[in-house]
């Protein structure tokens, strides 16, 4: 069977869909003929357009009662919302165990109430704190240290207590970092990208420290394959390292090489949840089928381009 095909008039429940990765999920799975519904808290921002494509709950994960009767005759879950601001998490560490872990527990219930085909929990590359070994395998010991990797790892024991208990079938992705347009500017990538288009320096923290960038489009299709395919845990990356310092140069040479950019003392941060390097071990999402298509430098070229269309629309 085609992918397209798979997901043809299949019910799939999506939380976190306004976000950034939720809402091209959306997107995606509408353009395979999947009948969406969403749950949120929000309005529906960058969804508005489709609001006449997909269906609406407006609750929240947090209240049981705002879930009651929210999968019936969904086929197929992926549970996206989170708090994932990780110094946000650090400075409201209740709220961010409540929506996190407490949310993940009130929506495996419903699921186990209604019986549902698959569970796919996103979680987070946080989990496995300072590497011990690169590339970064899922076999690699989880080490949370600080609230929002401690919250999505017991969200991840809660779905795999689920799936022994109840037999309910699910699978955990492990996204390391994801990038393209419409991210949020707390983020590195669209904070550059900021930076470059309205200041003559671009002032960064540390330059050194690296990390595995997936464009979206690629992470995308690594969760629908996960989801098609795959049971167990799987990390989400494109398998190679890049520093910061190599992330600006490409992004300056692509908006304008005559850029400049420093490393501003009050940027850097010397903490417990600074991590020096990042980088994925995805040969075991690769055996399903899928492997990344998009460059570095093609996927912040596809960035910039729509920030830059948006941003003189």
């Amino acid at each position: 069977m085609k992918k397209k095909e798979m997901w043809q008039n299949r019910n799939v429940l999506i939380t976190g869909a306004t976000g950034f990765v939720g809402s091209y999920l959306v997107k995606w799975l509408l353009g395979r003929k999947a009948r969406i519904k969403i749950v949120t808290k929000d309005n529906l921002r960058n969804l508005k357009v489709l609001e006449d494509q997909i269906a609406v709950v407006h609750g929240n994960i947090t209240d049981p009662g705002s879930l009651q009767d929210v999968m019936k005759d969904v086929d197929v879950v992926f549970h996206l919302a989170a708090i994932s601001n990780v110094n946000y998490a650090i400075a409201h560490p209740r709220e961010t165990f409540q929506t996190n872990a407490t949310g993940t527990l009130n929506l495996l219930e419903e699921a186990r109430k209604n019986g549902i085909d698959k569970f796919v929990y996103i979680s987070s590359s946080h989990l496995y704190g300072v590497p011990q070994y690169l590339p970064i395998d899922e076999k690699h010991q989880i080490n949370p240290r600080e609230p929002y990797a401690a919250s999505k790892a017991a969200a991840e024991m809660l779905v795999n207590t689920y799936a022994l208990n109840y037999g309910l079938r699910s699978t955990t992705i492990r996204p390391f970092n994801m990038y393209g347009a419409g991210q949020s500017e707390e983020f590195i990538i669209p904070s550059i990208i900021k930076q470059a288009f309205e200041k003559e320096i671009i002032e960064l923290g540390n330059l050194t420290p690296t990390r595995d960038l997936l464009y979206i489009s690629d992470a995308i299709e690594g969760m629908l394959t996960i989801a098609e395919h795959g049971d167990g845990t799987y990390n989400l990356g494109s398998g190679s390292e890049t520093s910061m310092k190599e992330l600006v140069e490409t992004i300056i040479n692509i908006i304008n090489p005559s850029k400049k950019y420093v490393s501003i003392e009050s940027r850097r941060r010397s903490n417990t949840v600074d991590i020096p390097r990042m980088c994925a071990d995805v040969s075991r999402l690769k055996k399903l089928g899928w492997s990344p298509s998009v460059g570095l430098k093609e996927g912040l070229m596809r960035t910039i381009g729509l920030v830059y269309q948006n941003n003189c629309a």
